[in-house]
């Protein structure tokens, strides 16, 4: 009987040994089985491009008649193109890098200008900017605002990521004044900006896109890196970098013809 009591005794203690054993090896739940995937920031390809379209916008809203200003929901269609499309607006660093030393920029490059500084710039354009994550550079006249935007205003754009940048002091045709007044002109908006914004502007751009050599010289000589125009095409490396063509967006550009400016060169003249 005690022999059997023991054999007994044993029999169940191999039984308890093997189910821990089981219990042991059972599978690792899924999270432990293998560690959790890392994100990778991903990188946009770089290359050195044949040109690049600068896009020139003033006023976005209702006013359908005037050249200078394009709706709000053909504003809105454009943008959502350059996204949808894998466009990549640059910063005005980017381009004179560009023009000034050939430097490669992120493929399908495009740049956005607005100018003036108008309300909307900062209601509808400001918004959209940054739902997407676009550069884009914005000029203003220091001795206009107040009027349109206010500097607190024009201040959140700028630590937003927008480039705010110099449209002369006043909104004259820079080729119309004496030597002297372009002078002005060109030396009051430079002290404005540094300022109210802290910043020593680099760039420029011509009221009505009039200008003269003595425009560039002078714009040069205190501190401008790039200016623009109203010249139509595109930029090139080797450009003049004080006389860049833009294009022009309007309400006549339709997304078609939006599509066509930022991918050839040779694009309809509306």
């Amino acid at each position: 009987m005690k022999r059997f009591i023991l054999v007994l005794g044993l029999m169940w203690g191999l039984m308890m040994l093997i189910a821990g054993c089981a219990a042991d090896t059972k599978e690792p739940a899924p999270d432990a089985a293998k560690p959790a995937a890392v994100k990778t920031e991903t990188t946009v390809a770089t290359a050195v491009p044949k040109g690049i379209p600068v896009l020139m916008y003033h006023k976005v809203g209702p006013d359908a008649d005037n050249d200078a200003v394009i709706r709000e929901d053909l504003f809105r269609a454009q943008m959502k193109l350059l996204h949808d499309k894998g466009f990549n607006p640059i910063t005005m660093e980017q381009l004179n890098d560009y023009v000034r030393h050939g430097k490669a920029v992120p493929v399908k490059p495009v740049v956005l200008t607005f100018d003036d500084g108008y309300a909307d710039t900062y209601s509808i354009v400001y918004p959209v900017l940054k739902e997407y994550g676009f550069a884009a550079t914005v000029y203003v006249n220091p001795g206009d605002v107040g009027t349109r935007l206010t500097w607190d205003q024009i201040k959140e754009m700028q630590k937003g990521g927008v480039t705010i940048a110099s449209h002369g002091y006043d909104h004259v045709r820079m080729n119309e004044l004496s030597d002297k007044e372009q002078l002005a002109n060109i030396v009051k908006a430079q002290t404005a900006l540094k300022e109210q914004l802290g910043i020593d502007n680099k760039w420029f751009c011509y009221p009505y896109g009039r200008q003269d050599d003595y425009t560039q010289k002078v714009a040069e000589e205190n501190g401008i890196l790039l200016a623009v125009t109203m010249n139509p095409g595109w930029v090139h490396q080797g450009d003049n970098p004080y006389a860049l063509h833009r294009i022009w967006i309007g309400n006549a550009v339709d997304l078609a013809h939006f599509e066509e400016r930022i991918t050839t060169e040779d694009y309809t003249d509306l």
